[in-house]
């Protein structure tokens, strides 16, 4: 073992670690907003533990802290209940200069629905100073829960009630499907989400789409004044066609639209002030990542800039540049003589995998929270690390041998006498891997709309089973070809499995291996699904959203592909090198 080339090695790879962790996480300028502060906020003051499901409610205290958080940055709110112990939003709006958008939260279930519209008119009526505008009803159309003619008589009530301008709030296409609402409404309020349109648009378009999508309205409806009560970028979660989530996006989408309202005269509200990780029970992990603050009460970015996607990087790169090394050393620690370019490949292996693993243990706490997604979490993360070691372990056994021997080719099928500790823990890891990833992708492309795509957890397999097979081929003994050497069956082992080798515990070499087969059909067929299902656009929102298919197809940019969906295609792919290596091992 030579002292100076691992070192050399272990200083290019932290070098190219930190380029991994930095490059990623340039400040990104912003020029300051006009106006300064912006107009108005969705305002929901949840926090852990608290939510409409659970029924637990923020006090007095932390809604006042909420509001005072927010003054110095907007000049008013909006909320979507008039219950659930908002009713103090109006008096405490009104001690820190706020003006307030009041709502009504209309459902399916009537008795809630008075309750609602009946505190909903008495704020109104006693503090007609501070809210300024009251909305009946939040999406009830589009969540099918009432008909037009039942919002409509809420509607109506709460005119005769109140002093203040009256509206109802719904994504924008629901105007044009319900127009006669708009004859019980002062003023329109309309929601444009780009993230979330049938052919999603990315931040570089989405300033332009809601400009469209608002004349469009404007026209429908001339003379009718237009709030647009729903604005905004999730900075977490999947993506969703051309449109990424992300703290630098939400950002720019933000400072772009805020000049566009400024330019057009728009009035707005953006969604939303905090995150509300509850909601990630209804909607994926991007329902609770739309806040301007996080979770924590910490402002994500500054409107005049400079915004880093991930503030974090630096402490991230340490722990991970930390693992790599402990991992390193405890591989120099076994023995065995090992080349200069084989440290090399053990420092980049070792660098990649502590990284990738880092990573995904970053993005499992910084997601969903309810106790099956922990778990799933939990189980992904501890199979990755396991399969991770294994191959690490097989790597510097490879490397640091005088070469691999030759076996005749088992299969999977068939138990090998005498597996060792590591074997059995690289063969059944690889396989919970793969199962997981098969049941994974089969529910994105059944029903993907509010599922994450594991691309995060299933970066360590593909990189760790690629590079066990890289080195496995180079130390190939004579005779044994490349597929052999990436054979799942003998992946973890010391030897290559050949179909022409000796039989000397096998009556035969084996000529069919069907689980193989099938694990490499699934994970191909299942990358192909998710190329059409995701690949550009979510082929659900053509199929059920609000244009007719041709018309959405047509709408559909091809230049702007779902990049997240192609990579985890990709990776669906790669991890189905091994089990077709041993497929056409067997052929052969």
């Amino acid at each position: 073992m030579r002292l100076i080339p691992i070192l050399a090695a272990i200083l290019v790879v932290g070098l190219a670690n930190l380029a991994v962790w930095s490059l990623p996480n340039r400040p990104v300028p912003l020029e300051p907003p006009p106006g300064g502060k912006l107009r108005s906020v969705s305002f929901a003051p949840f926090r852990d533990g608290q939510s409409p499901l659970t029924q637990v409610f923020p006090s007095p205290a932390q809604i006042e802290e909420d509001i005072a958080a927010l003054a110095p940055q907007v000049a008013g709110i909006r909320t979507y209940t008039s219950l659930e112990g908002l009713q103090i939003v109006p008096e405490l709006a009104r001690k820190h200069g706020l003006q307030v958008t009041m709502g009504a939260w209309l459902s399916s279930k009537a008795e809630k629905n008075e309750a609602e519209i009946a505190s909903l008119i008495d704020l109104a009526n006693r503090y007609p100073d501070t809210i300024t505008r009251v909305i009946v009803g939040n999406e009830v159309l589009l969540r099918r829960e009432l008909t037009p003619e039942q919002v409509t008589g809420y509607i109506d009530r709460v005119k005769a009630a109140v002093k203040q301008p009256v509206s109802y709030a719904d994504v924008w296409e629901w105007w044009l499907k319900y127009p006669q609402i708009a004859d019980h409404v002062d003023y329109l309020t309309i929601h444009l989400l780009p993230y979330w349109e049938d052919v999603p648009a990315g931040v570089a378009g989405a300033t332009e789409r809601i400009r469209s999508s608002y004349h469009v309205i404007a026209q429908r409806f001339p003379g009718k004044p237009i709030l647009v009560g729903e604005t905004g970028w999730p900075t977490a979660g999947r993506s969703r066609g051309a449109a990424v989530p992300g703290l630098v996006n939400k950002a720019l989408f933000v400072n772009g639209f805020v000049r566009l309202a400024a330019q057009e005269g728009f009035d707005y509200n953006v969604i939303e002030a905090f995150d509300q990780e509850w909601k990630a029970k209804l909607e994926g992990t991007v329902g609770g990542h739309w806040g301007l603050y996080g979770a924590d009460r910490v402002a994500k970015f500054s409107l005049a800039g400079p915004v880093v996607e991930n503030r974090d990087w630096p402490r991230l790169y340490g722990l991970s540049s930390g693992l790599a090394l402990l991992l390193l050393a405890g591989l120099a620690l076994r023995g065995g003589r090992v080349s200069n370019a084989g440290w090399l490949g053990l420092a980049l292996l070792t660098q990649a995998l502590s990284s990738a693993f880092v990573h995904a243990v970053h993005a499992a706490l910084h997601g969903k929270h309810y106790w099956h997604d922990t778990a799933l979490a939990a189980v992904m993360l501890t199979v990755t690390a396991l399969l991770s070691l294994a191959v690490l372990l097989s790597a510097q056994r490879a490397l640091a041998g005088g070469g691999l021997a030759r076996e005749p080719l088992a299969g999977l099928r068939v138990p090998r006498p005498a597996l060792s500790g590591v074997e059995s823990l690289g063969r059944w890891t690889a396989l919970a891997i793969t199962g997981l990833s098969l049941v994974w992708a089969a529910l994105i492309v059944w029903d993907g709309r509010y599922r994450d795509f594991p691309n995060v957890y299933a970066v360590m397999p593909v990189v760790g089973l690629l590079a066990l097979g890289l080195i496995r081929a180079a130390r190939r003994p004579a005779g044994a070809g490349v597929a052999a050497a990436w054979a799942i069956d003998g992946l973890f082992r010391p030897a290559v499995p050949t179909t022409d080798a000796p039989a000397r515990c096998l009556c035969g070499a084996v000529r069919r291996l069907p689980v193989e087969s099938l694990l490499a059909a699934g994970l191909l067929l299942t990358a192909a699904l998710t190329v059409l299902a995701e690949g550009f656009v979510p082929l659900e929102s053509l199929i059920y959203g609000q244009l007719p298919f041709l018309q959405a197809l047509h709408e559909v940019d091809w230049t702007q592909p779902n990049r997240e969906a192609l990579a985890w295609a990709a990776l669906q792919a790669l991890l189905a090198i091994p089990y077709a290596a041993g497929v056409l091992t067997a052929k052969r």
